[in-house]
């Protein structure tokens, strides 16, 4: 991975987070490039989750308001 990809990937794990700031990402990415993109994965998948559940949650509540 080059330098430049480390930084994207810590960048990308730095943001939005309350446990690492871009340093600790950078550190996290050399030194654990496996586990970061691992990190990278599972936060996509949850916000891909957070997602599907808001737009069934949109649903349920379309079909409670035709229900009454």
């Amino acid at each position: 991975m080059t330098e430049r990809e480390q930084r994207d990937l810590a960048r990308r794990i730095a943001d939005g987070s309350n446990v690492f700031d871009f340093e600790k990402a950078l550190e996290l990415v050399q030194l654990m490039p496996d586990e970061a993109e691992k990190l990278i994965r599972r936060r996509e998948e949850g916000a891909k989750n957070r997602e599907r559940l808001k737009r069934a949650c949109e649903r349920l509540h379309q079909a409670a308001l035709e229900f009454r």
